[in-house]
């Protein structure tokens, strides 16, 4: 139950905030908007609030922004013909055009800032170091005086990096003595232990937990460190997408049910752990949704480049087949992926 929960307010989350991107730029520049759904499929509740009918529908895996003109006049509902010429999507210059498309990626982006920034702010930031998170009693490390929240900088006089290191080195070290450099409340101490040989884990133990030292920060700081996160991430995947294009890269997809599996898993870690996972998730929706496929917001800023290249815009039927196109295209991707999923969950990965 926890799964389901947790996949349906992520990716509630996600939507909501993709769209209020595209509403709020769309009402910005003047275009009349006519419907705001988060879902799909059958209305669960709907209401009017100027001039616009908002509606939470069924299936919460998507959502969208109708606005007037927005299909041109490939689809003309009744609440289109009264529309004025100037409060039209598709009478509009090509950089409002374009700026109502990006907002939607964009407010994801913004989303992932601000989701981190709650989660820096209650956790701390990363700082790259080790620290001591817990000390078992009575174990050699806490009768050799390690204390919780000492960061560890060496071991036997040599810098570390890595967790694996440190295990490494005191699993196979039995009776022998190994000493620890220590940051302590800024001091420097060092102290010996002599890991001890377990017969249940068949190694040598000290008996701490070893994890990655965390700061807080200034807020301003922190808002910093979100944004810079945030862009590494978006850079990252969108590297990780033309590697896999150019075959460097082994295809692996997730679908809604993967996605569902894995915001299970961090709701079982806590809240903060989810938000942390509904940030991720959001850069790589809005770089999903920069993809240049008919009917997501980077097919329509490619049509709109080739409208602008070409000096007339696109003809409706030629349009209507592009987007049947792309509708084709998403629907065979969500069959992939979702079939991807259902082989990864059998197997147990």
């Amino acid at each position: 139950m926890i799964t389901v929960f947790a996949f349906i307010f992520v990716l509630s989350l996600l939507v909501l905030a993709h769209e209020c991107g595209h509403f709020l730029m769309a009402r910005r520049f003047g275009i009349r908007v006519l419907h705001f759904a988060l879902g799909y499929g059958p209305k669960i509740v709907s209401w009017m609030w100027r001039d616009v009918e908002f509606s939470v529908r069924m299936l919460p895996l998507g959502g969208y922004v109708r606005m007037a003109g927005m299909e041109g006049s490939l689809i003309e509902g009744p609440g289109e013909f009264s529309v004025p010429s100037s409060e039209r999507f598709d009478t509009k210059p090509l950089w409002q055009r374009s700026l109502v498309v990006l907002a939607g990626p964009l407010m994801n982006l913004l989303l992932s800032v601000f989701l981190l920034f709650i989660v820096f702010s209650i956790s701390g930031i990363p700082t790259g170091r080790i620290a001591v998170l817990e000390v078992m009693p009575g174990g050699p490390a806490e009768r050799s005086g390690v204390q919780k929240g000492d960061v560890l900088i060496a071991v036997n006089g040599r810098p570390v990096e890595r967790i694996e290191e440190v295990t490494q080195t005191i699993a196979t070290s039995p009776g022998k003595t190994i000493v620890l450099t220590m940051e302590r409340r800024g001091s420097i101490v060092e102290i010996p232990v002599v890991p001890e040989w377990s017969p249940e884990e068949k190694r040598a133990l000290i008996r701490v937990v070893f994890g990655g030292e965390n700061r807080r920060y200034h807020p301003l700081v922190t808002v910093a460190k979100s944004a810079v996160t945030v862009f590494e991430w978006f850079v990252l995947s969108l590297l990780g997408v033309l590697y896999t294009i150019m075959g460097r890269f082994p295809l692996e997809v997730t679908g809604p049910l993967g996605i569902a599996q894995m915001a299970g898993q961090a709701a079982a870690f806590g809240f903060v752990n989810l938000l942390a996972f509904a940030a991720v998730i959001s850069v790589f929706l809005a770089l999903f949704n920069l993809f240049p496929i008919p009917v997501l917001d980077g097919g329509h800023l490619l049509i709109f480049l080739y409208e602008k290249v070409r000096g007339r815009p696109l003809e409706e039927e030629k349009k209507g087949i592009i987007y049947l196109i792309g509708i084709v295209f998403i629907f065979l991707l969500s069959v992939f992926v979702t079939y991807q999923d259902v082989l990864r969950i059998v197997a147990g990965k």
